[in-house]
This record gives structure tokens, C-alpha cells and sequence, in this order.
């Protein structure tokens, strides 16, 4: 488990990488680089989740390579890792799409897969 202390770390400071942008009254911005400071901040918020999971998915592939984990736990961390993976690309989508509202959604759901894979594997 020591060998893997590096990706769980990564993993975890992935998942608290971002947070929301601000609005003024009535959710108009004040100005443009208000925007622009939100798109940013979506991106990294974006990249964040995914940055996560990928740490996540690389750590749980090379525990299961190394036969760390098998048996019913690997098929839990299995269907952990792909409901993970389909959050992420939810997350991604919506992003993409630029829909603010399912993408937040989205990417707390993502969030809360990948937590759960890394308590999993930890």
C-alpha cells in the first residue's frame, strides 16, 4: 500500500482543486473577465475530477495487477470504477455542452464516486 500513497495523495488534493465562481445580484456578472474567470475556474474544476480519477484508476489497476485486491472487493472496486468513470464523462459532456447547471451536478457526482473508489482501495 506504501507504493500507492503517491496517487492516493494526488487523488485526494484533485478532489478539493476547485471551487464555485461568484455572481453579483440577480446571477448576471459584472464584467466580461468575471466570465472568463468562471470558465477558468470550471476548467480547472473539470480537469480536477478527472486528475482524480485517473489517479484513482491507476492505483486500483496496479493493486489489481499486482493481485493486491481480488475476489468480491476487486468487483466492488470494479463497479465503483466504472460508475467513476461514467461520472467523469458526464461531467466532461456537460462541461463541453455548457450547461452550468448539469455540469456542477455532474461533477459532484463525480467527485463522490471517485472518494468512494479511493476509500475503497485505502
Amino acid at each position: 500500500m506504501k507504493r500507492f500513497r503517491g496517487f492516493f495523495i494526488l487523488a485526494a488534493l484533485s478532489l478539493c482543486a476547485c471551487a464555485a465562481p461568484a455572481s453579483t445580484i440577480g446571477g448576471l456578472p459584472a464584467a466580461p473577465a468575471e466570465i472568463a474567470d468562471a470558465t477558468v475556474v470550471d476548467e480547472k474544476a473539470a480537469l480536477s475530477v478527472e486528475i482524480a480519477y485517473q489517479a484513482a484508476a491507476l492505483s486500483v489497476k496496479a493493486m489489481a495487477q499486482t493481485n493486491i485486491i481480488m475476489g468480491t472487493p476487486a468487483e466492488k472496486i470494479a463497479a465503483l470504477d466504472r460508475a467513476a468513470y461514467r461520472a467523469v464523462r458526464a461531467a466532461r459532456a456537460a462541461y463541453d455542452a455548457g450547461n452550468a447547471d448539469s455540469y456542477r451536478e455532474a461533477e459532484a457526482i463525480a467527485r463522490k464516486h471517485i472518494a468512494a473508489l479511493l476509500r475503497l482501495v485505502t
